[in-house]
């Protein structure tokens, strides 16, 4: 990365402990579904659900990316965490209603919210996009994310299964990949480039402004981005923002970097020889867990993490999660009152 280059951090949380937001979610999840096609998990308790994630993910900012430029955390319906200092000067409220459309609201679709990101005051060119359940593990410096050209260092694995058939293949994937299916194919209808077969490592992810408002502005996507930012849930049609990490690559604003799992099967020969040979693509790869008792031993290596909740994580899972990211990340950090 260049000496002058800043880089700022985006957050998306929502508190789903609100009575106010509950009411005025369900209202307008019952009248949706009477008029779009809302995907099966847009309505599940674990897709808004708080377990605490967002303390200890700004504990490992704090701890391991000191050299992070600002904090921005979208949030609506007046929702701000009660522990969190909003008067820090490295960190930014920003709601809703400052980068979307007034006909767009109120939103409970996080991939609508997202292609609003570029419209916040303020943000840089180079920032990095966080769920609140991702968190850094080591210290990490700029050109984990960036390279010495300012390219965004992407971490990519690959689909299982790739059918020519476009249509053939999407119904035989869940609807997160769905989405990265129509992403490749938008890039495909523009370009001419076949790139299905990558799919994103889920990371800490970076972009550039520039080229997202480039992509997101370019006459083949902007009606349907459009359309899209007014959904009010998740649909099976939406644009996820793996389509900005593609048309960097085929603008060479990107690097790509293969990004392997570490096996801990109970096979243990297999995985000393799987983890042997692939080691270069595993030591920098995340770790995604939804039972942290389950893959401790991975997360303590991994450069970043993110203990994604399920919709059948239970009270015991739950419990062992809030443990593990309390021992990982004991000490208050700055952001906090």
């Amino acid at each position: 990365m260049t000496p002058d280059m800043k880089i700022d951090i985006v957050y998306l949380w929502v508190d789903d402990s609100d009575k106010k937001w509950r009411a005025q979610k369900d209202k307008w999840l019952e009248i949706i579904k009477g008029e779009k096609p809302v995907s099966n998990d847009a309505s599940t308790n674990a897709r808004w659900r708080d377990n605490g994630e967002f303390l200890y993910s700004l504990r490992s900012v704090d701890k391991f990316a000191p050299w992070v430029n600002h904090i921005y955390i979208i949030t609506g319906f007046n929702q701000v965490p009660r522990w969190l200092n909003i008067k820090h000067p490295k960190i930014t409220i920003v709601p809703h209603e400052q980068i979307m459309p007034h006909d767009a609201l109120p939103t409970f679709n996080s991939v609508a919210i997202e292609m609003c990101i570029p419209n916040i005051p303020g943000l840089s060119e180079h920032f990095l996009l966080m769920n609140d359940d991702m968190f850094f593990n080591r210290p990490l410096t700029p050109d984990f994310f960036y390279d010495a050209r300012g390219r965004a260092r992407i971490l990519y694995s690959t689909h299982a299964k790739h059918d020519k058939n476009i249509g053939t293949w999407m119904t035989q994937v869940d609807e997160y990949t769905q989405t990265l299916i129509l992403a490749a194919q938008s890039i495909d209808k523009i370009f001419g480039k076949s790139l299905y077969k990558y799919r994103p490592a889920h990371s800490i992810d970076p972009y550039i402004k520039s080229s997202w408002i480039e992509c997101r502005n370019h006459p083949l996507l902007t009606g349907h981005i459009d359309k899209q930012i007014r959904n009010k849930f998740r649909t099976n049609n939406e644009l996820q923002r793996w389509l900005f990490n593609l048309y960097d690559l085929i603008n060479d604003r990107a690097v790509f970097i293969h990004s392997r799992a570490r096996k801990h099967t109970r096979h243990k020969l297999s995985n000393l020889i799987y983890n042997t040979i692939f080691s270069p693509w595993i030591k920098n790869s995340p770790v995604v867990c939804t039972d942290t008792s389950r893959a401790r031993t991975a997360l303590l290596r991994a450069p970043v993490f993110c203990i994604n909740d399920a919709h059948d994580s239970d009270e015991t899972i739950l419990r062992d999660n809030a443990k593990f990211m309390a021992e990982r990340f004991p000490d208050k950090s700055q952001f906090e009152k």
